[in-house]
């Protein structure tokens, strides 16, 4: 008997939850669905949002060359109240040498301005420290204010612009 995706405990699955949030890590075969285009859950209006195919993609890569820890890729951004995905968050790499590594996230149109990254991103930098992670990156466009106070208010401190891109910093401790 098949069960609900939501409630899947299969081996290097990690699921976390928020007071209005659960972030399903995508396994291979959702990764699949997701780089193709599609959505292996029910979905919120305009997700899978634009870049949700390429992060699944870099997931795939991670997989095929082993480089894959579990916990350290891409989650699904489920909202708990409807059962809807309304965006993705994740990892492109698991921690490097120094024990850092970069997060990435997005959401719907219609899930934004309400808290969900804030609430997401805040949960896995929290679980990332537990689990080895000393700092954790996220760069972000200069005009993307929304981004910027996401991260900010998630505790991430500005460490320089990277190109075009600004560079935030999230330490453990």
């Amino acid at each position: 008997m098949d069960r609900h995706p939501l409630t899947n405990d299969a081996p290097g699955r990690v699921r976390l939850t928020t007071a209005r949030l659960i972030l399903l890590s995508v396994d291979p075969a959702q990764a699949e669905t997701l780089a193709a285009g599609g959505c292996p859950l029910p979905c919120a209006p305009g997700y899978p949002h634009a870049d949700t195919s390429a992060a699944a993609r870099l997931l795939r890569q991670s997989i095929e060359v082993d480089n894959w820890v579990p916990g350290f890729g891409m989650y699904l951004i489920v909202r708990s109240s409807d059962g809807l995905v309304i965006g993705d968050i994740g990892f492109h790499t698991p921690p490097d040498e120094r024990g850092a590594a970069e997060v990435a996230y997005g959401l719907a149109p219609s899930a934004r301005h309400r808290g969900y990254a804030s609430e997401a991103l805040d949960a896995l930098t929290s679980w990332a420290h537990c689990h080895g992670c000393e700092t954790v990156l996220a760069e972000v466009e200069p005009d993307n204010v929304a981004s910027v106070a996401v991260l900010e208010r998630c505790g991430y401190a500005p460490v320089r612009a990277a190109g075009p891109w600004l560079r935030y910093r999230h330490q453990r401790g």
